[in-house]
């Protein structure tokens, strides 16, 4: 258990800044937060190998929502395998610390290199900020069967970066194409819940941070 306690504190971390009693402090219904808590800890909790990719029927991933510096554009890969715009990120594949294994697939896959987690918590939620960041989002979704694995869940554990420089990104051999978008265009390139949830999120942020 030792190994996924630094996850179960960052869920523990989660569930009192996303699912706090006051509904002013929300930008929607906090139900759904609730729930991906209770999801996330009963997986961990009951399953030892939760960090390799061996392990089904799911493991734990770890992604990066990446913004630029005043948080009105977000960075999408459009992904190979699954065809579709998301966030960076990929698999822990044994890796015990979430937002390391979130912030080092937003390296490769981006290219860039100025990149720092957004701490927004203290400002809006009045909880602590600092090191090690807190879990922005948790998803939990189907991966389908394919050439080398049966079907599965990834537990996705989402992080807030932020990108400090002006350099221009990459695209790895993991996807077709990478960008900046403004919201209202990342929009229009998906219309999965989970991504838009995202979009939301960021969305409420900095109108509560008044950026």
């Amino acid at each position: 258990m030792s190994l996924r306690q630094d996850l179960l504190s960052a869920l523990k971390s989660y569930e009192t800044t996303w699912c706090l009693p006051t509904a002013s402090y929300q930008p929607r219904d906090t139900s759904f937060d609730k729930n991906a808590v209770v999801l996330f800890r009963d997986f961990v909790q009951d399953n030892a190998k939760c960090f390799d990719r061996s392990n089904m029927p799911g493991h734990i991933t770890g992604s990066a929502l990446v913004l630029n510096q005043d948080l009105s554009k977000v960075l999408l890969t459009h992904h190979k395998k699954l065809g579709m715009w998301l966030q960076l990120g990929g698999h822990a594949d044994g890796h015990h610390i979430a937002h390391e294994v979130a912030m080092t697939e937003a390296l490769e896959e981006s290219g860039l290199r100025g990149l720092e987690f957004l701490n927004y918590e203290r400002d809006i939620f009045g909880t602590t900020a600092g090191y090690p960041p807190i879990p922005f989002d948790l998803d939990r979704h189907l991966i389908p069967v394919n050439h080398r694995d049966a079907e599965h869940y990834h537990y996705d554990v989402r992080y807030l970066l932020i990108s400090t420089t002006p350099d221009a990104p990459i695209v790895s051999d993991e996807s077709h194409d990478v960008g900046w978008f403004t919201f209202e265009q990342a929009r229009t390139l998906t219309s999965e819940a989970s991504m838009l949830r995202q979009f939301s999120k960021v969305e409420w942020i900095k109108k509560s941070l008044e950026l």
